[in-house]
């Protein structure tokens, strides 16, 4: 997928963090929307057996956007880290973003929240498999 569409209609700002900087801190609040523009960023999650990563985004790249569009969402689910090197992130207009989806129909914000949630609760089973299987692989 092209980035320059969202580039050109929401890009608000640039940021350039160097490997291991903190983007996104878990549980903190926030409702920044971001695009990965050059570079990669680590996704990651606290669990009893310490930071598990939950995946690695690379250009073109969104995160972010649960705080923002997740209404339920109280703080970030999980932290986003820059990795491998310097990472150069968008950071999007939310004042355009929230403009453009209360324009859009009430089915499809709820479509789109309800994909949103999923994607958290798939965060969180992932976490809680990772965890089992390593209790279970350490005796525990």
């Amino acid at each position: 997928m092209s980035i320059e569409p969202l580039m050109n209609a929401y890009l608000a700002d640039h940021e350039t963090y160097k490997s291991g900087d903190v983007i996104i801190e878990e549980g903190s609040k926030g409702d920044w929307v971001y695009i990965v523009l050059e570079g990669q960023v680590k996704v990651t999650k606290r669990t009893s057996v310490g930071m598990l990563t939950i995946d690695v985004l690379k250009k073109g790249s969104i995160f972010g956007e649960m705080a923002l569009f997740g209404s339920t969402l109280q703080a970030r689910s999980a932290s986003v880290i820059a990795a491998d090197g310097n990472a150069r992130v968008g950071v999007l207009d939310t004042r355009q973003l929230m403009e453009d989806y209360e324009s859009l129909s009430l089915e499809l914000r709820l479509l789109l929240k309800s994909l949103i949630m999923g994607l958290k609760e798939s965060n969180e089973k992932a976490a809680a498999l990772v965890v089992a299987a390593n209790e279970k692989s350490s005796g525990g």
